[in-house]
């Protein structure tokens, strides 16, 4: 909660405050103590509880986690002890000393004189008053996105005050409560097995009981599951079919949510061109997971994403043969659509947001290389291939008229294809790790593979003409195996002869040229290096990348901001193939993405092939 609203609802004395109340994963341990009971009972835990939550300002259904480290809690309205209530908003009973300790909060209780607090001590001491929740506020802007659960995010609360707790008959969840554990499950298991001389292990009876409590599926469903001689995948069935009707009503309530809290506007954001439109019933970020998890054949949901693919696939005018995952999202930069049915919300998919993924991630966008997506049809660059003229005047003649020769730089779609495996393991992941784990290795498999065709793309087969087909591109002589000072200096001075200098210029080469080029005087034995030990990556005044995606022995110098790589769509294109990993449970994405390469001038680059050998 902000400070503001604090404020505001201070002021408001007579106001009950709006208290946040969950069922707690709690223990109660006695022990004597002279003739009394001390119970020691522990109040709230880390585990995820689905929950509405005031995140970024605005209201959603979330998984709430509340974090129980000392600087997460706020403990100052129990310095004296936790209020323990008979019921929320009812009397108190008694007084808890508070302690954090193993991702919990707890503490000993000192139950208070009168006779009602009496009997729920005694009560409680016995296990006959079993379930706990608590009451607590939190810092609505200390909310961070933890990663998603079956399609629902998971936040993590990183301020909350705890207020009081309580003993309730009938928590929000009556799965959790005291002393709900194992012993309850071995008391289950015998009582089964005396009364209905089931033939089963009871191992594998306590087992069954156990995971279906984890997922809420009630005890006389699991008893007669046994009784029937049925098991772990019939069990698992009702676990599935409980999770879809959990799935259910949490969209209605999702839509009530919406109708009785309306949405607060988020700030206007700058919109890309071409930016597409997405009408959507729902408010939640975009998961990659989850769309691997559909390919993978779980039953997710991911109808936004698939109306975000719908999207992106009309703007780029071809169908798509799996989903295309737009470029903001293998940026790592979620993007939220809020809205409903009947409104539509633009999308915020802008490409420079991928664009600076790639300038900082891999070889061309560092050399200067332009990046120009979103392409739809074909394309031509107009290029200037002789400037005009210009001519000594004589007095009282006329000027002799002169034009610029134009011509046109055209780049037309090749599609780049990619293999991504992705293990079963991380599929269940569902942390923001692994989710932007899966969104780099689909962008690093694709861009390696364009990389690479910059350089050495044969113009066959599909694929791209490499930059060394261009007009006019400069190829300097080298000894093989022995490249001299003056060799390297032919490299600038051929650029220089085509009158195509600037700024910015940048070598780029392979590690095995590095190393000979680091050895390589500059004037005999004796004289400075080509490359100066105490600056290794620079030579001759000009920066140097090395990369291994450029063909073996070659050196490479120019302006690169005179390659431009064309970029077709907003999105990556991602399909399952038939997977190598379907025994393990994982699956290979097939990635797509149309590109060609295009050099607008020539002149202003240079290469060699054969500096070693």
């Amino acid at each position: 909660m902000s400070r503001k609203h604090r404020k505001q609802r201070a002021e408001k004395s007579t106001e009950q405050p709006d208290l946040l109340i969950r069922a707690a994963q709690v223990t109660v341990e006695t022990r004597e103590e002279g003739d009394a009971k001390i119970i020691r009972m522990s109040v709230s835990s880390e585990a995820p509880v689905l929950s509405t939550v005031n995140f970024q300002d605005r209201w959603m259904r979330a998984y709430e986690v509340l974090d129980h480290s000392e600087k997460a809690v706020d403990l100052s309205r129990c310095k004296d002890g936790l209020v323990i209530l008979d019921r929320h908003y009812g009397d108190q009973i008694g007084l808890m000393s508070v302690e954090l300790r193993d991702g919990k909060m707890g503490g000993e209780v000192r139950f208070c004189s009168g006779e009602r607090a009496r009997d729920i001590a005694a009560d409680a001491a016995q296990g006959l008053r079993r379930n706990v929740s608590v009451g607590y506020m939190v810092d609505s802007d200390s909310y961070v996105l933890e990663g998603d659960k079956d399609g629902v995010p998971v936040v993590r609360a990183t301020r909350w005050t705890p207020y009081e707790a309580s003993f309730e008959p009938v928590p929000a969840d009556p799965s959790v409560g005291v002393n709900r554990a194992a012993d309850e499950v071995k008391t289950k298991t015998a009582k089964v097995v005396a009364e209905r001389k089931i033939d089963m292990d009871p191992k594998e009876m306590s087992k069954l009981f156990a995971r279906a409590s984890k997922h809420g599926i009630e005890v006389a469903k699991v008893e007669a599951l046994i009784e029937d001689g049925k098991g772990r995948a019939e069990l698992d069935a009702l676990i599935v079919e409980k999770q879809e009707a959990d799935g259910d009503a949490l969209r209605k309530e999702n839509e009530t949510l919406k109708a009785r809290k309306p949405a607060v506007a988020a700030p206007e954001a700058p919109v890309a061109i071409g930016a597409p439109a997405v009408v959507t019933s729902e408010a939640r970020s975009y998961s990659m997971l989850n769309v691997c998890r559909a390919f993978a054949g779980s039953k997710v949901d991911i109808g936004f994403e698939r109306e975000v693919s719908e999207e992106c696939a009309k703007m780029r005018g071809k169908a798509a043969e799996g989903m295309i995952i737009p470029y903001t999202v293998l940026a790592g930069r979620d993007f939220t659509v809020s809205g409903t049915s009947s409104s539509s919300v633009a999308t915020d998919l802008q490409s420079d947001q991928f664009i600076d993924v790639l300038r900082t991630n891999y070889s061309l966008g560092r050399l200067g290389v332009q990046f120009l997506p979103g392409l739809v049809g074909d394309i031509a660059i107009p290029k200037m291939t002789a400037g005009t003229t210009g001519y000594w005047v004589s007095e009282g003649s006329d000027i002799t008229e002169s034009q610029p020769t134009l011509g046109q730089v055209t780049g037309s779609p090749h599609t780049c294809g990619a293999l991504v495996d992705i293990s079963r393991k991380l599929i269940a992941q569902s942390t923001p790790a692994a989710e932007q784990m899966v969104r780099s290795e689909i962008i690093e498999r694709v861009m390696r593979t364009v990389q690479i065709a910059v350089f050495a793309g044969t113009g066959s087969d599909g694929e791209p003409s490499a930059i060394t087909t261009a007009s006019g591109i400069n190829n300097p002589s080298v000894t093989t195996g022995t490249p001299t000072y003056a060799e390297i200096i032919g490299f600038i001075g051929s650029i220089m002869a085509d009158n195509a200098m600037a700024d910015g210029q940048k070598w780029a080469m392979t590690g095995e040229v590095w190393a000979k080029l680091a050895a390589t005087a500059t004037n005999g034995t004796g004289s400075p290096l080509l490359i100066d030990p105490s600056n290794p990556m620079m030579m001759i005044g000009r920066g140097i990348e090395v990369t291994e995606d450029l063909p073996a022995n070659s050196l490479w110098l120019g302006n690169w901001r005179s390659v431009v790589v064309g970029i077709w769509g907003n999105g990556v294109d991602v399909a399952v193939t038939d997977s190598k990993l379907f025994a393990s449970g994982g699956i290979t994405l097939r990635a797509l993405q149309d590109v060609d390469v295009m050099v607008r001038l020539g002149q202003a680059l240079a290469y060699n092939a054969t500096v070693t050998s």
